[in-house]
């Protein structure tokens, strides 16, 4: 154990506001302290209305929205890359690069004075990619972090870029760490898994950034068990002893597909932490999506998933780009009470920007895209205005096959153009569907809809989805 003292560190801050480039959300930038660098890598409300955040520097900083107060924690901490509140406002769990911490503030005076380990099982070399991404705990208890893989220009056996290539144990994995301390390794199949999330119904998903074997920004249903891509994390598999010799072909027939494609540069470059929208209207008419972020460019995109044939799969849509927005969106939270979404940014290498972003719902919502969902023979499209009219020619429909490549990046293969027929518009203007020819599983379909306007006279904003088809409705 060990204890350490802090020094009280408290500012009171002005709040400056600008509005977002999307007319239906107002982005705030939340100044931190004067010489502060805010490179948040993970962040949890404390149940007394306390923002707490971990950054990559080592700190850990609390923000209190009601007046504005900042407040230093701790320091002192491994690049840790995930943060979970605790009970009773006096601590916090943290995921640094080496273990699980728990972090007591045994006094209750706002600074952190107890240090514990409380859970640790995987390796690590000081490679600079080796990074320990999460954090997220579940109804019982259980913490759930992401293992990145290092970074050795010679990475044998599978090839260069991006493969620990066994130095260490469980890199490339989905780990648990159960409420008593021990851990647990999941999934294999991880490159840069940056991170993970809970879905409201209790599901495990992890994001990962493109690269080898991953062919772009991706959301992983993180079923017990399966393999998510990345070979590496192989090595270290019981049911895969000969990993070494398995060529792509093989690779690519026992990897789970992902359950959302976010593609690469369209949609961001390096997607993050995955946060669902758990306020119930309070951040506007998606109650329910899954949000996730980027750390290159000044984007959050939306998602919806179904299951189909018992495996995940949907859609992706760009939902906030805005210059003030900034790059570097690492974590979300939306607060518990106002419903407005907390984002704290990192730059270090990653994007171009740090800090602490507000975002709130002004009341409004825009003609767009509310969800789309897949039929026996085409789509259903919800939108969120009453459409005035739809045709087949508002419809344009694309796909292909993301490659599955040891190489990095991937390209578009099997690339066709669908028609469109037998369009119907509900009665009250929010439904159309349409059949969609040569409709196929496991391709990524670019749906975008044009010249449908609201029946107010309102145009489309986001007419664009990327659904992500692994199984066929039966």
């Amino acid at each position: 154990m060990r204890i350490h003292i802090l020094r009280f560190f408290a500012i009171a801050v002005a709040v400056s506001s600008v509005r977002a480039a999307d007319p239906d959300y107002k982005i705030t930038n939340i100044p931190a302290p004067d010489g502060v660098l805010l490179e948040v890598g993970g962040m949890d409300w404390m149940p007394d209305g306390r923002l707490m955040m971990c950054t990559r520097r080592g700190e850990i900083w609390s923000f209190q929205p009601e007046n504005s107060e900042w407040k230093q924690f701790a320091s002192g901490l491994h690049e840790p890359l995930g943060l979970v509140a605790g009970k009773d406002n006096s601590e916090i769990y943290v995921l640094q690069r080496a273990e699980l911490t728990r972090i007591t503030d045994t006094d209750m005076n706002g600074i952190a004075e107890r240090f514990e380990r409380f859970g640790k099982g995987w390796g690590y070399t000081g490679n600079y990619h080796e990074y320990a991404f999460g954090l997220v705990r579940d109804k019982e208890g259980s913490f759930y972090g992401a293992l990145g893989l290092g970074f050795f220009p010679k990475g044998e056996p599978f090839k260069p870029t991006w493969c620990s290539h066994g130095n260490v144990p469980w890199r490339g994995w989905l780990f648990k760490i159960t409420s008593d301390g021990k851990y647990v390794p999941l999934n294999p199949g991880c490159r840069e898994p940056n991170s993970v999330g809970i879905s409201p119904d209790g599901d495990v998903f992890v994001t990962d950034n493109q690269g080898s074997y991953v062919p772009s920004g991706v959301l992983n249903h993180a079923e017990p068990g399966a393999f998510l891509g990345h070979p590496d994390g192989l090595m270290f598999d019981k049911r895969h002893p000969d990993a070494a010799s398995y060529d792509i072909e093989k690779l690519n027939s026992m990897r789970k597909r992902p359950a959302l494609y976010l593609p690469y540069r369209e949609m961001g470059m390096s997607c993050t932490a995955p946060r669902w929208d758990t306020t119930g209207g309070k951040f506007g008419p998606f109650a329910g999506h899954v949000l996730i972020g980027d750390v290159n460019t000044p984007k959050i995109n939306r998602g919806t998933l179904e299951k189909v044939d018992g495996q995940f799969q949907g859609a992706a849509y760009p939902f906030i780009e805005a210059g003030e927005l900034g790059g570097g969106s690492n974590r979300m939270a939306f607060h518990p009470k106002t419903g407005a979404l907390y984002v704290g940014q990192t730059a270090r290498g990653w994007g171009s920007g740090h800090g602490l972003k507000m975002i709130e719902w002004t009341g409004k919502t825009s003609m767009g895209l509310q969800e789309i969902s897949l039929t026996k023979d085409g789509y259903k499209i919800t939108f969120t205005q009453p459409a005035a009219e739809v045709k087949a020619e508002s419809f344009k429909i694309d796909s292909w096959v993301p490659e599955y490549t040891g190489n990095y990046g991937s390209k578009r293969l099997d690339k066709k153009k669908h028609q469109v027929s037998g369009v119907k518009l509900s009665a009250n203007g929010l439904v159309a569907e349409f059949a969609v020819d040569g409709l196929a599983g496991d391709r990524l379909f670019l749906i975008e809809v044009r010249d449908v306007v609201s029946k107010s006279g309102g145009a489309m904003q986001n007419g664009k989805a990327y659904y992500t088809l692994n199984r066929l409705r039966k």
